[in-house]
């Protein structure tokens, strides 16, 4: 069975929370109902699912445990990994208020499907845009299209908890291009920005996936997903200005 962690984290800008009348982006509301609550709604719909923490300033629920939120996203991971009572862990962000039953389990079945231990959903940028054409998304050109990262992700939860350390350079180097080239490769980064500018036959996902792998030490998959939910998350007033 499968842990559900939804990181609920996060505030958000002034002028957010005086139009929604929260500060907590998770409490927000889309169509009457807090965006952490229609994640957590999805999430008990799916069988594989043996129990479900939010890690964030929410309330309390019927069918969900809440942990305070931490310092960082990182931290939240990892008091959610620390939480969970099983070694298959599922995360989603609170920020995904169209999440489905359905889009959850094709992820969480791929994923367990594929013979790693970390994955990560990444969803083509034409179907969130036939879907929510309203919602712009930032996308990347690769050789297997124009894709733009999902908001699932799943993993093993003894290697997720032992390769935080490495997750946490990553994340501290993300602004800092000499560091990040340092730990990515300095031949990865410029094949994506060729693949930007030139031509996405430059790189691929199986690319991307090797040097993860080889960063990590363990199988790392993308899992190319058609579900427009999973790639499509409220993290601004404007967006939200459109759905509420």
């Amino acid at each position: 069975m499968t842990t559900a962690i939804v990181l609920a984290g996060g505030e958000v800008d002034p002028e957010w929370s005086e139009r929604a009348g929260v500060s907590q982006r998770a409490l927000v509301s889309v169509a009457g109902v807090p965006m952490y609550q229609r994640v957590v709604d999805a999430l008990r719909q799916v069988p594989e699912i043996a129990e479900i923490i939010v890690v964030g300033a929410v309330p309390e629920g019927e069918g969900y445990r809440v942990v305070a939120p931490q310092e960082s996203l990182l931290a939240n991971v990892r008091r959610g990994l620390e939480e969970s009572h099983h070694e298959s862990v599922l995360f989603a962000t609170a920020d995904t208020p169209f999440l489905t039953p359905e889009s959850v389990r094709f992820f969480l079945e791929a994923s367990l499907q594929s013979g790693a231990v970390l994955t990560y959903a990444v969803v083509p940028a034409a179907v969130c845009r036939e879907k929510f054409p309203h919602l712009p998304r930032t996308t990347v050109r690769l050789r297997e299209g124009e894709v733009t990262g999902g908001n699932l992700f799943w993993a093993q939860r003894s290697v997720a908890l032992r390769e935080l350390p490495r997750l946490e350079a990553l994340h501290r180097a993300r602004k800092h291009p000499l560091k990040l080239a340092w730990q990515l490769g300095l031949g990865l980064l410029v094949r994506f920005v060729l693949a930007q500018k030139l031509s996405p036959r430059w790189l691929g996902i199986e690319e991307i996936e090797r040097r993860a792998a080889r960063i990590l030490s363990v199988p790392v998959k993308a899992i190319l997903t058609p579900y427009a939910e999973v790639g499509t998350d409220i993290d601004r007033l404007e967006h939200w200005m459109q759905v509420k």
